[in-house]
């Protein structure tokens, strides 16, 4: 859900931004806890999608992450698997339903390579300092201008992942994840925010809110919210990567009108017996549903 930093939003939306620290101009779009997502009444308001003339990102999409602190390393291959094999699944290529001025429709392809696209950040902002909203662009900053850093790319999308011991304010009680954009260098940047919140943040996790149980595909609890945060958030942003193409009269996203939808007949038990609904690369996720841009609009795990 996007919306400013200004008084007088409705109160979970300013409740989510006021306690992100930091002067933040840009419109911030956030995927809200379950207990939250609940209270709106689910989807909440008008489920119609509509295109206000911004751009969407075309072609083969990259993807940067940057880990924050110490995610640990196990957590960290479980995340790249997912970004590496996402790329033309039919989960992702739900977001083929959405186009540009142009009709240019986004693609289902997305790049990924661990030795390119992969940034360690060993505590850049001050080790126990607590991440405010002002704090991120600073992290991809760094990443970007340091020796054998990350490229200053407008047509990728860049993932800030921070360690479980990392604090970040308004995290799990305000929000689970967020995207927006930025200016550096004279470069438009799409980040996302995607805090490992390793066993502590039960609100933003499926397996537990949703299906009640206390395991996950991975048996990495924090890997496991990351995927599911990163595909809402990967999914808004490539439909919507500055904030004024896809949205709703009330400002959600192809992300916020299927949070916590996991769907039915493709829900499954892992092997670990955890619910399941997507088996990408050699892994299983769950992972909700996406927005599917048609008349009318649905939940949907897969497309065509």
């Amino acid at each position: 859900m996007r919306s400013f930093r200004t008084v007088g939003l409705v109160a979970v939306v300013s409740i989510a931004l006021g306690s992100l620290r930091g002067d933040n101009s840009e419109q911030v779009s956030v995927k809200l806890p379950f207990d939250a997502h609940q209270a709106k009444g689910g989807r909440g308001g008008n489920t119609t999608i509509k295109y206000h003339g911004g751009p969407v990102l075309l072609g083969t999409v990259p993807i940067f992450v940057i880990y924050y602190g110490a995610v640990p390393s196990g957590t960290q291959t479980i995340i790249d698997d997912f970004f590496t094999h996402l790329g033309g699944t039919p989960q992702f290529d739900v977001n083929q339903t959405y186009y540009d001025s142009q009709m240019r429709h986004v693609l289902g392809a997305l790049s990924f390579s661990s030795r390119v696209n992969v940034y360690l950040d060993n505590y850049s902002q001050g080790v126990g300092a607590t991440l405010g909203s002002s704090s991120i662009p600073n992290i991809i900053q760094a990443a970007i201008a340091a020796p054998k850093g990350l490229p200053a790319d407008p047509t990728g999308v860049y993932f800030v992942i921070t360690s479980p011991d990392q604090k970040v304010s308004g995290f799990c009680t305000s929000f689970c994840a967020y995207h927006t954009r930025t200016t550096i260098n004279g470069t438009d940047i799409k980040y996302a925010l995607v805090p490992d919140p390793g066993q502590a943040c039960t609100g933003c996790d499926g397996n537990v809110a949703v299906f009640k149980e206390d395991t996950t595909p991975n048996d990495d609890r924090g890997a496991d919210e990351v995927t599911d945060s990163a595909f809402h958030e990967l999914s808004e942003a490539v439909t919507d990567p500055d904030l004024n193409a896809w949205y709703t009269s009330n400002g959600s996203e192809n992300g916020d009108l299927c949070n916590y939808n996991y769907g039915t007949t493709a829900v499954y038990i892992a092997p670990n017996g955890s619910h399941a609904n997507a088996h990408i690369g050699s892994r299983d996720y769950l992972i909700q549903t996406m927005w599917e841009n048609a008349s009318p609009g649905f939940c949907a795990n897969t497309y065509p």
